[in-house]
């Protein structure tokens, strides 16, 4: 069923890979110079016609610094390539949620979305151990383990399965949680539906520490609290702030239970149908737009505490028995998944290796 949505889908979502061409229909050598005209007038520096496009659609809203970070990705790259290549972002999930949109990908669609690596843990299962909790407390680690030997291997693992990331390292940040009553402890959070990501790991996770985590569309929870179809939710304080989850739910427990840092992947077979020049074009700008991001959220975090607190939400910070019992109870998720072959036996072991080199 996904694959026929994708395929109805992917009518709307037409990739110009190919210059434009004229509509009249022609023949022999006249259609070969047309071809060839439309091309060269598709190179000029003007850029009013672009020759690949990439729609490129992520979960936040308009504004955040993960939004400012494609909006910049995608002006660099068309300052780079003249016009040539254009990448089209689509904020809020407007194109659709995550799984669909890699189902287009996978059916050689012109789309782009974020994933982390509990989405890409469907495709190459250890991807997955990067989102585990309280994994690292500094993003020195991100950066250790998304330039090691391991990731190389999963990338690759993921390119047989027909997805290419495309830019890695945005930072995501350090999640936290919100709720309408106040969770101080371990115990506060029983039975409590939290919403999460519809992921395994975040699912696993929230059910391990106590709650009834509730998947669903980040777009979907805001009304979700107002209605009391949840109790809570979780994400980064950027995200909570961004989305105005404030205005109905007013306490903010800092967890952190997870830092996140997020991928770029595209289709291989479309990835493949580009240029050379213009993928590492498209490589080396969405580095340059990762670090944008970065610096951005850098500066946003430090002021979403104060903001949240602003906006009349009271903050909790755990205290040393509290935080233990958390990551005592989630902890315990690592060694499930290596037991139950979802990861392979000593994952977790060769990541902490890799963060404490």
């Amino acid at each position: 069923m996904k694959r026929f949505i994708a395929a109805a889908l992917s009518l709307s979502l037409v990739f110009g890979a190919t210059a434009c061409s004229s509509n009249q229909q022609e023949t022999g050598s006249a259609a070969e110079e047309s071809a060839s005209t439309t091309a060269d007038t598709a190179n000029k520096s003007d850029g009013s016609k672009a020759q690949y496009v990439l729609k490129l659609c992520h979960e936040q809203v308009d504004g955040d610094p993960i939004d400012d970070g494609c909006d910049r990705w995608a002006e660099l790259v068309s300052e780079k390539t003249n016009g040539a290549v254009k990448i089209e972002v689509y904020p809020s999930s407007q194109l659709g949620v995550k799984a669909d949109l890699i189902e287009m990908m996978l059916l050689g669609q012109n789309v782009c979305t974020i994933a982390d690596g509990s989405y890409l843990m469907d495709y190459v299962p250890d991807f997955g151990v990067v989102m585990g909790p309280f994994l690292f407390t500094d993003w020195d680690a991100m950066y250790k383990i998304t330039s090691s030997d391991w990731w190389a291997e999963q990338e690759e693992l993921l390119r047989q399965e027909g997805l290419e990331i495309i830019s890695t390292n945005w930072i995501y940040g350090e999640r936290q949680l919100m709720t309408k009553n106040p969770v101080t402890s371990l115990g506060d959070l029983k039975g409590l539906k939290i919403r999460v990501p519809n992921n395994d790991i975040s699912v696993t996770m929230f059910n391990n520490l106590g709650a009834a985590s509730t998947p669903m569309a980040l777009g979907e929870v805001y009304t979700s609290l107002q209605q009391g179809v949840v109790d809570g939710v979780e994400n980064p304080l950027t995200t909570l702030y961004n989305n105005a989850f404030q205005e109905v739910c007013k306490n903010v427990t800092m967890t952190n239970h997870q830092m996140t840092f997020s991928n770029f992947v595209v289709g291989e077979s479309f990835w493949n149908s580009l240029p050379e020049e213009y993928r590492q074009v498209i490589l080396e700008c969405g580095q340059e737009a990762a670090e944008y991001n970065n610096e951005l959220y850098g500066q946003v975090s430090q002021e979403m505490q104060t903001a949240l607190e602003e906006a009349g939400c009271t903050i909790y910070t755990l205290d040393d028995n509290a935080l233990a019992g958390f990551r005592e109870a989630s902890e315990q998720l690592y060694y499930d998944y290596e037991e139950n072959g979802t990861w392979t036996k000593g994952v977790y072991d060769k990541i902490q290796t890799i963060i404490n080199e």
